[in-house]
């Protein structure tokens, strides 16, 4: 039987190097160096090369067992040398570990935003503490994403109002047909 090696386990077919992994009784905290190749640009896709500086990032990872696993990832900053681009420097993402502006590893927030589209707000969160993910209510909303709006404007619009009773309160329903593109200018709908 062959043993597999911490990076093998938590970081399968990811670009890095696990240097250090320390546990206490209910954390492990697992230090890690990039080994991808340097990244491209994301403003203007060039191939970056040099180096401004490196620096860690914490990222929370999904929990192994009881305990909550924490990944220490140095990352490098890197400059763009084209001279057009608006980004002078930008920092390299580890493909398939972290996302620009988050503090969990991709795979975490896919299982977060997998409760969150399941349960919403609080019964999420409440399944997340159970599960000893660290996240609540508001995070897990902020993962899930609208889907996406039609740009066709409306080509009939009509509307209807009734009375829940008479004199009483007043509802109006909207009913819309989408236009196309044509006869979008044509037609002014308010």
């Amino acid at each position: 039987m062959a043993s597999k090696t911490v990076g093998a386990v938590l970081f399968p077919g990811i670009d890095v190097r696990v240097e250090r992994v320390s546990d206490s009784s209910d954390v492990l905290v697992v230090e890690a160096v990039s080994t991808a190749r340097p990244g491209r640009c994301p403003g203007c896709g060039k191939q970056a090369w040099r180096i401004h500086s490196t620096y860690q990032r914490a990222l929370n990872e999904r929990p192994l067992g009881p305990r909550r696993v924490i990944v220490r990832l140095w990352v490098r900053r890197y400059f763009c040398d084209r001279k057009s681009c608006y980004r002078k420097t930008f920092v390299e993402q580890v493909p398939g570990l972290s996302e620009r502006h988050r503090h969990s590893s991709t795979g975490l927030t896919g299982r977060l935003r997998s409760i969150a589209v399941e349960l919403g707000g609080r019964p999420a969160a409440r399944l997340c503490r159970r599960l000893r993910l660290v996240a609540g209510r508001t995070r897990l909303l902020r993962l899930l994403t609208a889907p996406a709006v039609p740009d066709r404007a409306p080509r009939v619009l009509g509307v209807d109002e009734f009375a829940f009773r008479k004199g009483c309160t007043s509802a109006r329903v909207r009913v819309c047909s989408m236009l196309s593109t044509a006869s979008r200018a044509a037609c002014r709908v308010r």
